[in-house]
């Protein structure tokens, strides 16, 4: 057992000089060597940048100056076996204020893309997520819709 949990931490610490050394490939940290053999972490702007791009708990959609009348459609087809992150797509849309129009499509009055990309990547749903702009709802039904957005967002669509 001895053994094993040797090679254990000798394949962490492995994966852990790797990963370090991915990220300052990347130019997301800088790495430094002291006189004592210890280094020094520290995260670069572009680490920063990055983070903040993933950020899930602070991603948020931008409401635009002006609505352009556009829905953004988002479909999904996700298997079965990935259902944990099917639930953590659906709760991160709802709290992003899109609103479900059917099971697996939902709707956002406004440009989403680039947050759903990175729900997507975070959740690695990516190739089962479809996204896609409409125009001409009905009537009475783009009427519908604009009331429920407005009524679960606190935001007049004008």
């Amino acid at each position: 057992i001895g053994a094993l949990e040797r090679d254990l931490k000798r394949k962490k610490w492995w994966e852990f000089q790797k990963a370090v050394h991915n990220l300052k490939n990347k130019n997301r940290i800088n790495v430094t060597e002291n006189h004592d053999g210890t280094y020094i972490l520290e995260i670069t702007q572009v680490g920063k940048n990055t983070v903040e791009k993933y950020d899930l708990d602070n991603l948020k959609i931008n409401k635009p100056d002006e609505w352009d009348g556009g829905w953004r459609v988002i479909s999904f087809d996700i298997p079965k076996n990935k259902q944990a992150a099917r639930q953590a797509l659906l709760a991160k849309l709802k709290g992003l204020g899109v609103i479900m129009l059917q099971k697996s499509i939902w709707v956002h009055p406004f440009e989403c893309r680039k947050e759903l990309a990175v729900i997507a990547n975070a959740f690695e749903v990516e190739p089962y997520i479809y996204s896609f702009e409409a125009w001409g709802f009905d009537n009475d039904k783009k009427y519908k819709l604009k009331k429920l957005f407005e009524s679960q967002s606190n935001l007049k669509l004008e």
